[in-house]
């Protein structure tokens, strides 16, 4: 039963990957082409400076340069994809270490696809509304309906392609929904619930299991009705979530696996502190958000803006006029709490974990480290390197080396102490 419920989410994430590149493809030919092509389409981008490999800013107020992406963005992706319970599952799931490997190779390749596509299609909309930005002329009011309006607009004349991105926005939530609540009933059951029914049948315990998929069900649709109160966009939110409670979480595996001398209580205090500080910079952002110009935001355009565009003429000026309000009507920052409250949310995972980690040694040495020789094998990091080199080792022959194995060889794990 468990097997089953495990292949019919893997087929489903498989089938809606599918409808979700689809929608993605669909979105930016037709941008192309009303847009002029996509050499016109990238030379609209770079004269917008929407091009910025070089930004190395270090400024963690700036939302996204060279280090918010690879400082804050690794961090926030290694705890998804390390210590995740919705990837763990996945991975154990493969018949051998090596498929699961493969398996995470494949899901790499299948990201950037995704995550390129989506950032060719924002290139799209950028240079097809490089004069006419639909939040500056009040066309829409939130970030997150750019591209739903995009759609509409571009595919007036094409009945079925906004459905065909309905079908694609569904899928990438369902995707990670269906996954989501599988592991959390998964957990559930298998820790916390399984030890205690011993005398359930088997029947009882598959009913129990479907009742928590539901009870998690209703709980995201909450959370989902309630985020919508907030000014959060869906990236922003979700790149929150999961820095503030998987950072913590990656901080907790990496003092686990790389220090030996962390204790107990080192760990719970590093994750009480790390978790309730990323709770009071989450919450501190949202009720104090920092400025666009803080923010490092590109300026918008609505100077030429039509009440309703006609998408089969390219021609997008003339028509209504609309006066934009000063793109930075705000003053540039207060300092103090504020400048940490203006922290990109990038950085909200990398935060907790480094806190975590800190605090975790620290206290696991203030308060008695742990000794090596009371940690069972296998656990550290040293020791799975140690049984690579072991079994590297084994495999040697007289005529690969000039050497003849030694029975009983071992290596001397204090060397890698």
């Amino acid at each position: 039963m468990k097997q089953g419920g495990m292949k019919a989410v893997i087929w489903t994430d498989v089938f809606q990957i599918v409808v979700m590149l689809s929608g993605f493809i669909a979105i930016f030919i037709q941008g192309t082409i009303l847009v002029g092509g996509p050499a016109k389409v990238f030379e609209i981008a770079n004269n917008g400076s929407r091009f910025n490999f070089n930004d190395f800013d270090v400024d963690p107020r700036k939302r996204y340069t060279f280090w918010s992406f690879i400082v804050g963005g690794t961090l926030v992706w290694l705890s998804m994809y390390a210590v995740n319970q919705a990837q763990v599952q996945r991975y154990i799931s493969c018949k051998s270490e090596r498929e699961a490997q493969w398996a995470l190779l494949v899901n790499q390749l299948g990201l950037w696809l995704v995550v390129g596509s989506a950032a060719l299609c924002g290139i799209a909309m950028f240079a097809l509304y490089s004069t006419c930005d639909p939040l500056e002329a009040g066309h829409i009011s939130t970030p997150d309906q750019y591209v739903p309006y995009l759609v509409l607009d571009i595919f007036r004349d094409h009945p079925g392609f906004p459905g065909l991105f309905l079908a694609c926005a569904y899928s990438g939530t369902l995707s990670t929904v269906s996954t989501s609540i599988n592991a959390m009933a998964a957990v559930t059951m298998e820790d916390l619930l399984k030890t205690h029914l011993t005398n359930t049948s088997e029947r009882g315990l598959v009913l129990i299991s479907k009742a928590l998929s539901l009870f998690y069900g209703l709980a995201c649709i909450t959370v989902a009705a309630l985020s919508s109160l907030f000014e959060w966009g869906v990236l922003q939110g979700s790149f929150t979530v999961m820095g503030v409670v998987s950072g913590p979480l990656l901080g907790t595996f990496i003092l686990g696996i790389f220090v030996p001398a962390t204790n107990k209580t080192g760990v719970f205090s590093g994750v009480a502190v790390g978790f309730c500080i990323s709770v009071w910079l989450a919450i501190g952002s949202t009720l104090y958000p920092p400025t666009p110009q803080m923010m490092g935001v590109l300026p918008a355009s609505a100077e030429h803006c039509l009440s309703i565009i006609n998408t089969t003429d390219n021609n997008r000026t003339g028509g209504i006029h609309y006066t934009r309000p000063p793109l930075y009507s705000e003053p540039y920052g207060s300092g103090g709490v504020h400048d940490f409250y203006s922290m990109s949310y990038l950085y909200f995972g990398a935060l907790a974990t480094t806190i975590v980690v800190s605090v975790g040694v620290a206290v696991s040495y203030a308060t008695g480290p742990t000794k090596r020789s009371s940690i069972s094998p296998g656990l550290l990091f040293w020791d799975l390197e140690n049984k690579t080199i072991e079994a590297k080792l084994m495999v040697q022959t007289p005529q690969s080396t000039n050497l003849r194995p030694v029975d009983g060889l071992k290596v001397d794990e204090e060397a890698f102490l």
